[in-house]
């Protein structure tokens, strides 16, 4: 029996999540990537019923969120690419913005979590 090359499975991996639905890419390794990040990133989409199926009503499940970081009023200054690739996390159900203001990023948190009462 052969033996598969590590890029030849990720290929398939990302196809299937691809297949799915999913939004998914690879993270590059280098000397300034986080030790142990995982190779693969994805956005899958599932159904709040599905999840509840699966974990639990009570269950606290992550949320996809892509974070385009702007200064300076700059917030519609996103690149082509970024704007693709923000397009493909919302295909997946995931959400993506494009921000220059902390303070929405603390509304956004209060907003999902249980510190902000809803």
């Amino acid at each position: 029996m052969a033996t598969k090359l590590e890029s030849d499975v990720q290929g398939k991996m990302m196809r299937t999540l691809r297949k799915y639905g999913g939004y998914v890419y690879k993270n590059a390794q280098n000397m300034y990537t986080e030790k142990g990040r995982p190779d693969l990133t994805a956005c899958v989409p599932v159904t709040l019923k599905r999840l509840a199926e699966l974990f639990g009503e009570d269950a606290k499940v992550g949320l996809f969120v892509g974070i385009e970081v702007k200064r300076n009023k700059k917030v519609y200054d996103s690149s082509d690419a970024q704007v693709i690739v923000g397009k493909q996390i919302q295909k997946a159900h995931g959400l993506w913005f494009s921000i220059d203001d902390p303070d929405i990023v603390e509304a956004l948190m209060l907003k999902f979590t249980d510190e902000g009462g809803n």
